[in-house]
């Protein structure tokens, strides 16, 4: 029985690409086929729309006009009794000497009913 589940598998697998390569290559009728001439040219316009006018100039990023980095922590935290935390902060420099400094926190006590609580509650 087995060896026959194997054999329908098989040929499961097998017989798209087998009939694949059993198609004939003619277009399809909604497919539409360029020429060589009409390939270069539509390759050329690409090009050509990709290219910089004669007058740019590519600025180069120095240590000088790069804004300063941004700064923070990230801690994880597994205890006993299934306690768990995770919590982040991120200093974000802003122009013009400014900061904005973003923090996140989530905490899970996990299950109390294993340990109880030593102040009676």
């Amino acid at each position: 029985m087995r060896l026959i589940q194997a054999c329908f598998c098989a040929a499961a697998l097998i017989s798209p690409t087998i009939a694949s390569a059993a198609a004939d290559k003619a277009p399809l009728p909604s497919e539409v086929r360029l020429s060589d001439a009409e390939k270069e040219k539509i390759l050329e316009e690409a090009a050509a729309s990709r290219r910089e006018p004669a007058g740019s100039r590519i600025e180069v990023a120095t240590d000088d006009n790069l804004p300063p980095p941004i700064h923070g922590e990230v801690g994880f935290t597994i205890g006993s009794g299934g306690y768990r935390s995770a919590y982040g902060t991120a200093i974000v420099p802003l122009k013009n000497d400014g900061v904005a400094i973003i923090s996140l926190g989530t905490t899970d006590f996990g299950s109390q009913a294993r340990y109880p609580a030593p102040w009676g509650w």
